[in-house]
């Protein structure tokens, strides 16, 4: 009897919507079935799609969402569906597998309605496949842009690390000198990338991830063009706590729809470095008073939250933080030179930076830091 005659005697709505979806083949669900000793027939759902999980052939994402009805969608251009790594002001990312290499990537799906705008997807898309130009260790590589059945989507190296917003939330403030280095690393990214003609345009938090030996990489690079102004439209949503934590680190002149420049990213950089050395955003509160306060003034002193904040490193947060574009760093290779004691030698060397006009922060050399654990160096426990 033939794959497609038996499949239908199963009689099981699951595992039909299991075949819709594409993540297994009729084959690979006939024989687990059989070998399990179940009667589809009878099963209830959930116990099917246990048995899927735990034989592997489902993960916990793609059973949770077929058993709610959704049977499209799980594979994009050869790139099967894993599980949901996070929402965004952009779109959904979700983690995915290479059919042909098996390799684990992130894959961003773009949101419809600025899809569906020629201009917006072609400056988009432009962006995003000059990204994938952009090769360095402190930046997720941007792998390819691609359509499939109405759903643009951006292909880019999974990086398994947690990211800083999530790091603080469960461990608290990062210990000073650590945090400086972690900011220092962020910044030759970025250096890197605006040698490239690129901004990235939402620095924040949620867009470094930690990788083991200190070290942490850019995320999203090339894929933030879509970003609308916060006041692009008026909606309930402006006025929710989750849409305060998206905007918390953006700029004055971002918040308004005003152009950008490198000095931009700085500030959502130090806006970073505030919120490492603190645990605390600049500017709490839900978004309308957030948006104007920074309007009135810049990043605020991390010393005054947490006094063993170095006088050198405060200096650096409310430069980098200033509001007045102006006032701040020009450049990320000008935050560089002030954060280079705190940058590890082998990266320095390999930036071969010129040296620039002499800048009015000091940067004493660190302690070089006591022989602990990798998370006990970077919160001080």
């Amino acid at each position: 009897m033939s794959t497609k005659t038996r499949l239908p005697g199963l009689g099981c709505p699951f595992l039909d919507a299991v075949r819709k979806s594409g993540l297994l083949t009729p084959d690979d669900l006939i024989g687990v079935v059989a070998a399990s000793g179940l009667d589809p027939a009878t099963a209830e759902p959930l116990q099917v799609a246990a048995l899927l999980v735990r034989k592997k052939l489902l993960t916990k994402f793609q059973a949770m969402q077929l058993l709610n009805g959704r049977t499209h969608g799980f594979v994009l251009d050869g790139y099967r569906i894993l599980d949901g790594i996070r929402q965004d002001r952009v779109g959904m990312v979700f983690l995915a597998e290479d059919g042909e290499t098996r390799e684990r990537v992130a894959v961003k799906v773009l949101p419809t309605d600025r899809a569906s705008d020629p201009t917006v997807l072609k400056a988009f898309l432009a962006e995003a496949r000059a990204a994938s130009r952009v090769s360095h260790p402190g930046i997720a590589r941007v792998r390819g842009v691609g359509f499939s059945r109405g759903t643009h989507f951006v292909v880019s190296d999974y990086v398994p690390g947690p990211t800083l917003d999530r790091v603080v939330a469960e461990k608290g403030p990062v210990v000073p000198d650590a945090a400086a280095q972690l900011i220092a690393q962020a910044a030759a990214a970025l250096h890197a990338a605006h040698g490239q003609g690129l901004l990235h345009r939402d620095v924040k938090p949620a867009n470094l991830a930690l990788l083991p030996g200190r070290r942490v990489k850019l995320l999203d690079l090339g894929l933030t063009h879509m970003l609308e102004s916060p006041w692009a439209r008026v909606t309930m949503r402006i006025s929710t706590r989750e849409y305060a934590e998206e905007i918390a680190h953006i700029p004055p002149e971002q918040a308004w729809g005003c152009e950008m420049d490198a000095r931009s990213d700085v500030y959502g950089l130090g806006s970073t470095f505030y919120y490492l050395l603190t645990g605390e955003v600049p500017f709490p509160g839900l978004a309308p008073e957030m948006m104007a306060e920074r309007q009135i003034r810049g990043v605020p002193s991390p010393r005054a939250v947490r006094p063993r904040v170095s006088p050198e490193l405060d200096a650096i947060v409310r430069k980098m933080g200033a509001k007045d574009p102006h006032e701040r760093y020009p450049s990320a290779a000008a935050v560089l030179w002030a954060m280079q004691a705190w940058l590890p030698v082998d990266q320095w060397r390999e930036l071969r930076l010129t040296a620039p006009e002499p800048v009015s922060v000091s940067t004493a050399t660190p302690a070089p830091p006591k022989s602990r654990g990798f998370f006990a160096r970077l919160f001080g426990r």
